[in-house]
């Protein structure tokens, strides 16, 4: 094997057939990304209990919601950056350790004041957590599979929120909503499965010159692969070379050069638009059942069944993501999220809205796999993990601002202005993916940044 060829640990990785040996890795991270996304799901079921017992008014109790975000901004943000410049699997692990304590705290808070500080670090840990997974999978799988992989990681996310709900639904029935977020601390165990389980990006260790790590991981990889397969591995593609000197630009700076700008800012704007939508409608959607009428914990379990069609709406993101490509999967779920966004808001009977809301959960949850796969591809290697901390904070700033904003909002254009608002901003968010994205389907990491 020519030097040329051995030290093209991209190419030697892509060419590694798809078997147990990626998927047992793949595994152990989606474990942790639902441990870590039960936190955002239990703000929705825990949210009136919160209020009755610190006398929350609707916009403080959007500030509760939006103290989480604003954590998630910071942490997305640092983590982005940090990722790139220390390593994928160092900020993995801290960023767990961070939610799991900030649960505990959670559990502890003897007022709202403390309340709204453990949200920011729960925040800032899941924040700092998703980048990581998301750079550290779409660096793992070849081309041709690392949609679907990523696609169904996501899925990880309607997973944990039903088990958030689950959780919120049986405590509450005999205790307070303290023990809810005790239990979601526990989760954060799962921080030592990442510390014996999970090596380092073999990508990343070639990105910042660190040769021989990459070459010790991939090696590892290939004897796996040959072990699990019992067939030899296909030849090592031609290595594709970026020529150009990057030394002295921020990872901020390479965001916005010429042929990535386009790229960058079309993620941005889907991120926002997504989470501003997706946030400021679920953060709510308990709550408006409450003030219809029902109790806590029949809205809980009520809103718990309206998430499970979530399940079948990111399998099937998942199954046409790499038969239609990125593009128009996410335009197209995006249209529908809002079109039964629209009907969930008009709707006037029990009927209607478990029917159009399930609907509502089957699009909106699914895209969340969508836009995850997209926004780790776009962006090269090197500023990988800055790329996808960089869209999640965009994306964060419209949870941060969307809640707040509903709360203010919904004494003047009540429920049905609420959904239609989260409505209009899928469709911006999809309308400019669809004019202004790229198509990454079945291209190598490599090949996208020329795209």
């Amino acid at each position: 094997m020519g030097e040329r060829f051995e030290n093209n640990i991209a190419g030697r990785l892509d060419r590694l057939p798809l078997c147990s040996v990626q998927w047992k890795l793949w595994l152990v991270h989606e474990i942790c990304w639902i441990l870590g996304s039960v936190g955002l799901g239990t703000a929705t079921f825990v949210l009136a209990s919160i209020g009755n017992e610190f006398t929350l008014t609707s916009t403080t109790k959007g500030l509760v919601a939006s103290s989480t975000y604003l954590g998630m901004f910071f942490g997305a943000s640092l983590s982005g950056y940090l990722g790139d410049k220390f390593g994928r699997k160092k900020m993995l692990v801290i960023s767990i350790f961070i939610w799991s304590l900030a649960s505990l705290g959670l559990a502890w808070s003897p007022n709202i004041t403390a309340f709204w500080v453990f949200r920011f670090f729960l925040g800032l840990g899941m924040g700092a957590q998703f980048p990581m997974t998301q750079s550290m999978l779409s660096e793992l799988f070849p081309a041709n599979s690392r949609g679907r992989a990523i696609c169904l990681m996501e899925g990880g996310f309607p997973l944990a929120c039903i088990l958030a709900g689950l959780i919120s639904w049986v405590a509450l029935m005999y205790v307070d909503w303290r023990y809810v977020f005790f239990i979601q601390a526990l989760g954060g165990l799962c921080v030592f499965m990442v510390i014996y389980k999970i090596p380092e990006s073999a990508r990343w260790h070639e990105s910042v010159g660190q040769l021989d790590k990459a070459k010790e991981i991939v090696v590892a990889m290939e004897a796996q692969v040959i072990k699990v397969t019992g067939k030899s591995l296909p030849e090592i593609p031609e290595p594709i070379i970026d020529e150009k000197d990057y030394s002295n630009k921020s990872k901020l700076a390479q965001l916005l050069e010429r042929n990535q700008i386009k790229k960058t800012l079309t993620l941005w704007t889907l991120w926002f638009c997504v989470l501003f939508g997706f946030y400021g409608l679920n953060t709510w959607i308990s709550a408006l059942l409450v003030n219809a009428g029902f109790s806590v914990v029949k809205s809980s379990g009520f809103v718990l069944l309206m998430y499970l069609p979530a399940i079948p709406g990111y399998l099937c993101a998942t199954y046409f993501v790499e038969i239609y490509g990125r593009k128009k999967m996410i335009f197209s779920y995006l249209i529908l999220a809002a079109v039964f966004c629209y009907f969930y808001g008009q709707s006037k009977t029990l009927t209607e809205l478990f029917v159009f809301g399930c609907c509502m959960q089957f699009f909106m949850f699914g895209m969340w796999s969508l836009i995850y796969t997209y926004a780790s591809e776009v962006f090269p290697t090197r500023i990988r993990s800055t790329g996808c901390g960089t869209t999640s904070s965009a994306g964060r700033m419209g949870s941060l601002i969307a809640p707040t904003l509903f709360g203010l909002l919904l004494p003047y254009i009540g429920n049905a202005g609420l959904f239609n608002l989260g409505a209009a901003i899928f469709f911006i968010g999809g309308t400019v993916t669809l004019i202004f994205g790229v198509e990454t389907k079945g291209k190598r990491l490599e090949e996208i940044r020329s795209l």
